[in-house]
């Protein structure tokens, strides 16, 4: 089904608000903006085509004037038309880079475009919520000591049209005074916010100039970046859709998704760049106490990269390698896969993928014993053909040959020479269990 006929059923976020405004929210005639949203967009038409629809129907009788800034990053698909469709019905300003200058670089170019006295980010693949956003706009017209408004966001599968809850929570609207540092951090821990969605003012994002630094995940720095400026405001009510899924016959790839599965470190280096923003106001215990908290929220968000990564069948190696970490940190109750299969993963694909092992072998041998698991993951996973022998065979039998030994095989192998000369590697059992912790069968 195309988008058209999904916005013609008010989706995707006509069953999660009413599209119906108000009376009090309808807007009388104005010119300059004192909204911007905006939109950075590459080679995505049709989701660009989709978000405009369903801005045309969320944004219907918004009571402030805005306008829709797009940066098209250079697009060599059907993006400029697309917006030439809508630029009748919408208050689109369009600009059009004359090469790609990067995603990141592109956020915050359209960001700091905008004309409005209020920004907000939106991707090319979500949507807004009209009447929740007036909502919030007014409540930071009415405190104009605030300088950003966060909020959870909602997620929704707009294949299965089915709402997937939301982004985090908190159990009423937050408000922390401008420089209350530690405050803030408590909040975020406690709640497990992630600041990423918001509604900043203009004239401090234009002092801030806020950039993204792969040291430090950009949510938590900005966020206490703006808390130096002024008040923050935390909603409890969402006025933005994140799309988990999208159109039925297309896969897309979520920045946001992805980072989930590596970014703990990042994650981590902005809460202690928030906790460094608190400065001499935090004692010393008080400091070793957001030490363990940070360090219990890492721990949770690498459990979930675990399991995502087990999900989606990334590098083994990788995964328990990051398993072990948990481990080291104390939250082994907290890995989503035990860690002996995580090891055995990581195992089999050592010996599958070691580009060192599999220098000039053209078949993997197993000598000995293997079980059916073993053998059955060794067939679908080996790039090269797999045989099984309970014995060593000749060593003329083993030129370009990997040989994996179990322990519990009989026989004596060809000496190591003998091997070597004809490019032969060997692999016990033993010692690729010892390398992953694991206890050899």
């Amino acid at each position: 089904m195309g988008s058209t006929s999904r916005h013609a059923q008010g989706l995707p976020c006509g069953k999660l608000l009413s599209t119906s405004t108000p009376a009090r929210l309808r807007a009388p005639a104005m010119s300059e903006p004192v909204l911007s949203l905006c939109i950075p967009t590459f080679n995505r038409s049709r989701y660009l085509h989709s978000l405009l629809e369903s801005l045309a129907t969320q944004m219907a009788g918004f009571p402030y004037a805005y306008e829709i800034v797009v940066s098209d990053n250079a697009s060599t698909d059907d993006t400029p038309q697309v917006l030439a469709r809508h630029s009748g019905n919408l208050p689109l300003r369009c600009i059009r880079q004359s090469e790609n200058i990067g995603c990141f670089a592109n956020v915050q170019f359209v960001m700091m475009q905008a004309a409005g006295k209020y920004v907000v980010y939106l991707s090319d693949d979500d949507c807004v919520l009209g009447e929740p956003l007036a909502e919030a706009l007014a409540d930071m017209e009415a405190h104009p000591e605030v300088a950003v408004t966060y909020a959870p966001w909602l997620l929704y599968d707009l294949v299965d049209q089915k709402s997937q809850g939301q982004f985090y929570s908190v159990p009423h609207d937050l408000y922390i005074e401008q420089g209350a540092q530690a405050t803030f951090l408590d909040h975020i821990l406690r709640h497990q916010i992630f600041p990423e969605i918001h509604i900043a003012r203009a004239d401090v994002l234009h002092r801030l100039m806020p950039r993204i630094n792969e040291h430090a995940f950009y949510a938590f720095t900005q966020a206490a970046d703006y808390l130096a400026q002024g008040a923050v405001m935390i909603r409890q009510q969402p006025f933005y859709v994140s799309m988990t899924r999208y159109f039925a016959d297309e896969q897309r790839s979520q920045a946001g998704n992805q980072e989930v599965e590596y970014a703990w470190d990042r994650y981590r280096g902005g809460l202690e760049y928030m906790m460094a923003r608190a400065g001499q106001t935090l004692a010393a215990e008080e400091r070793a106490g957001f030490h363990l908290r940070i360090q219990h929220l890492i721990a949770v968000r690498m459990s979930v990269a675990i399991r995502l990564r087990y999900h989606h069948q990334r590098d083994p190696i990788d995964t328990y390698t990051i398993a072990m970490r948990l481990k080291g940190m104390g939250y082994e109750h907290l890995l989503p896969v035990p860690l002996n299969i995580l090891a055995s993963r990581a195992t089999l694909h050592f010996l599958l993928q070691d580009p060192v092992l599999n220098h000039n072998v053209n078949r993997l041998l197993c000598v000995g014993p293997v079980d059916t698991h073993t053998a059955a993951y060794l067939r679908a996973h080996s790039s090269k053909p797999v045989a099984f022998t309970e014995k060593p065979p000749q060593l003329d039998a083993l030129n370009n040959t990997l040989v994996f030994l179990s322990d519990r095989a009989e026989g004596a192998m060809p000496t190591a020479a003998g091997l070597q000369d004809h490019q032969a590697q060997v692999v016990r059992e033993r010692d690729l269990c010892d390398r992953f912790g694991l206890v050899a069968a």
